[in-house]
């Protein structure tokens, strides 16, 4: 029966302590679908219908929280064989004009809300009312089962290449629902300490290659000092490096990835450096219109996958990076070669220290200090008191190059949602869907209370890059 156990690794686990921050530690997305014919179709019915049949092969929509007894480690998944979907998938109907404006209003209020812990950690929610017929899904699901590349892997378990009919559809046929036992204490016990005791086992593990390290780093400490002064940026201070508080702002842009693709090609350039040149140009006319541009450049924290090809595990394995953001260069094209430039170091770095970046901690009453922690980080805004390392998020998740559907509607539009903290008022996360770059912002609605403009300036940016690409 152990084997319905499964130990959240530390990183996985992390995501739930910095919840007693009081920020909300969930993703998720927007799915803006094809208008039914019939006024009276019923959207909600048929998306519960889906789930209850990709249930097999979605694992992570079945697993619940447990905690360990006497807090002897990080908490434990199980997955539970029935799900009241009705609890997981509801409706909301737009009030008013049906307008977009409202819609990203609405997602923003959603996605302030945390996610309940005594059933599954994911939420559906149909938004009707939107003046344009089209059908919206707003999903989010807690960041403790899952990054970027692990919702994506998710999504192909929900979504499909063609717009199956019912009588059509190939049925993956649920397992029959079975009542099991509740789980012993003895049995979240035994796990959490087999866990605990595998994560100090493959700490000591690590322990010659870090005295290695330790051994290289005081013969080379000189250079070990300067390699961290040149690498380790203090970001100046912005309006985004504040305490966040309850409250969200929301809003999206969509680009085409064939005009990105070829201002890459014509400067040389990746896909990634253009969308963080787009960033670093909207945010740079964005603070310059409220004077609160600083002469130093911005510092963006990046996430980067630390997964190896071919692992689609629905899990956390990811970290953050450094990036500079040329706020400080008024030439667009000068700031995207400054900004190439930039990345390709960052990339060998990345490579070279990889497989020293921990993903996993052991869990042995974590779920005391580490909540002490957070609670400690917010009733004390550290975050306004110690240098920044960043003044945002900006993260890229490679999606689907071809248009998918979703319980027999087209998705028309696939935006993300992410998250917030104290210190990093604003997120930019952006997928590629069907040759569209699907860019969605988030805030905290203190700070930046319209994100409206900081999106409009994306394609503005793009545009102005097309422009100089085509002299």
């Amino acid at each position: 029966m152990a084997k319905r156990l499964r130990p959240l690794s530390g990183l996985d686990a992390a995501f739930l302590y910095l919840e007693a921050a009081g920020t909300p530690m969930h993703v998720g997305s927007v799915m803006l679908l094809q208008a039914p014919k019939k006024k009276d179709y019923d959207f909600r019915s048929a998306l519960a219908a889906h789930v209850r049949e990709r249930l097999p092969r979605a694992a992570a929509l079945r697993r619940v929280l447990h905690d360990a007894p006497l807090d002897l480690g990080h908490p434990l998944w199980a997955e539970t064989q029935s799900l009241d979907l009705d609890a997981h998938i509801t409706q909301h109907r737009l009030i008013g004009s049906g307008s977009r404006a409202q819609l990203w209003k609405v997602v923003a209020e959603l996605h302030a809300q945390p996610l309940p812990r005594d059933r599954p950690l994911w939420q559906f929610v149909v938004i009707d009312g939107l003046a344009s017929g089209e059908l919206v899904l707003y999903s989010k699901i807690h960041h403790a089962l899952l990054d970027g590349q692990g919702g994506m892997a998710l999504a192909q378990a929900l979504l499909d290449l063609h717009p199956l009919s019912a009588n059509s559809r190939t049925v993956s046929r649920a397992a029959p629902a079975t009542q099991s036992r509740p789980l012993r204490s003895g049995e979240l016990a035994s796990s959490a300490i087999r866990a605990t005791t595998q994560q100090f086992a493959k700490l000591l593990r690590a322990l010659p290659t870090t005295f290695k390290l330790a051994t290289d780093a005081a013969v080379h400490a000189g250079e070990l000092i300067g390699r961290l002064r040149d690498s380790v940026m203090i970001a100046p201070r912005t309006l985004f490096n504040a305490q966040v508080g309850a409250h969200r702002s929301y809003a999206v842009a969509s680009l085409p990835l064939a005009d990105v693709k070829a201002v890459a090609h014509h400067f040389d350039a990746s896909v990634n450096d253009v969308v963080l040149a787009l960033c670093s140009a909207a945010l740079r006319d964005y603070l310059q219109r409220r004077n609160a541009l600083p002469r130093e450049r911005l510092v963006a924290a990046m996430p980067i996958s630390l997964r190896v090809a071919g692992d689609s595990e629905v899990n956390n394995q990811v970290s953050m990076v450094q990036c500079a953001l040329p706020t400080d260069i008024a030439d667009p094209v000068a700031r995207l070669l400054a900004i190439s430039a930039a990345t390709g170091q960052l990339k060998r770095q990345v490579a070279s220290f990889r497989s020293l970046i921990p993903t996993d901690f052991p869990g042995l009453a974590a779920p005391i200090w580490a909540t002490g922690l957070s609670r400690l980080w917010a009733r004390g805004h550290i975050a306004e008191r110690l240098p920044s390392l960043a003044n945002l998020v900006v993260s890229n998740i490679p999606g689907p190059p071809v248009t998918l559907f979703l319980a027999g509607r087209k998705v028309l539009h696939y935006f993300p949602v992410s998250i917030v903290t104290h210190g990093l008022g604003l997120n930019i996360t952006v997928n590629s869907y069907a040759g569209s770059l699907e860019f969605g912002l988030i805030a905290c609605r203190d700070i930046a209370p319209r994100l409206e403009s900081l999106a409009t300036g994306l394609g503005r940016a793009l545009r102005v890059l097309v422009n100089k690409a085509h002299k």
